[in-house]
């Protein structure tokens, strides 16, 4: 296909420099990010996580009349039992929390971000019902009951970072599991990645050390909903959920896709 060039040649040679010097100039600007990636802390990288959500998901409060999705509805008919109790891992503002509970499941809710710890809260209180919403992260936070199911809510065990910390998250979860306790865990699907992305975020991590290492899969974008925040997401390749699994102790019974690039594993002991 012949490039857009408009009429004119010293028009069309200028189009043709500006739209050069337009890409080189992106290409730079994401050089830079990568290399600004290599300089964040674990840590950082949780705060980050948490400013991002912040933002992303307070005006998302409204969207708890919307319940659950087509294939959430059909996920959880097929994989939970009437009298399970069941953990919810990144509740949000509790869309998915309301709905669960109010399908008659015991549910408590575990969210990272204060701001939708309190509006989750407010959420259930209003609706009259009786769930418990915690603050934290499902890295760090201290499992100090049994569930029959801990739940992924929708992509977001692709939001944690390192696969030493899945890892270690999964087995951690694995001990406090129900006898026939299942995990499920949504996530994104790898498509595409510059290799260089990976190397100069290294690169940056190693000569800053930031105490981790960047990964396959690791995606970082600019937010625009929070200025200078990065949107971290890990995209896993076919196999990657199901290895993890296997070094946590577990055992894949289901994977297959939802669409829109998002898969679902469950794993049980």
């Amino acid at each position: 296909m012949t490039p857009f060039a408009p009429s004119g040649t010293l028009r069309a040679h200028g189009y043709r420099v500006l739209w050069s010097c337009a890409e080189g100039f992106l290409k730079a600007a994401n050089a830079c990010l990568y290399l600004a990636v290599g300089l964040l802390r674990p840590d950082d990288l949780r705060t980050a996580s948490q400013l991002r959500w912040r933002h992303f998901g307070t005006p998302a409060v409204d969207d708890v009349e919307v319940g659950l999705d087509a294939w959430e509805r059909r996920l959880y008919g097929d994989v939970l039992r009437a009298a399970d109790r069941v953990l919810l891992v990144a509740c949000g503002a509790g869309r998915d929390l309301v709905a669960l509970r109010e399908l008659g499941y015991d549910v408590t809710g575990l969210e990272p971000t204060p701001e939708l710890v309190n509006l989750a809260r407010e959420l259930v209180a209003r609706r009259g019902l009786n769930v418990a919403v915690c603050a934290g992260f499902i890295e760090t936070w201290n499992l100090d009951d049994n569930y029959d199911v801990v739940i992924f809510s929708s992509g977001c065990y692709s939001f944690v970072p390192q696969a030493a910390s899945r890892v270690a998250t999964l087995a951690r979860i694995k001990t406090h599991l129900a006898p026939e306790g299942r995990i499920v865990i949504t996530y994104l699907e790898f498509r595409q990645q510059s290799s260089l992305s990976i190397a100069l975020m290294r690169a940056s991590a190693g000569v800053a050390n930031s105490g981790w290492r960047p990964e396959r899969g690791d995606c970082f974008s600019r937010d625009h909903l929070a200025r200078r925040v990065l949107r971290y997401e890990h995209a896993f390749r076919p196999g990657d959920v199901a290895r993890e699994c296997a070094d946590a102790g577990l055992r894949v019974v289901r994977d297959e896709g939802m669409g829109s690039g998002l898969r679902c594993t469950v794993a049980v002991v």
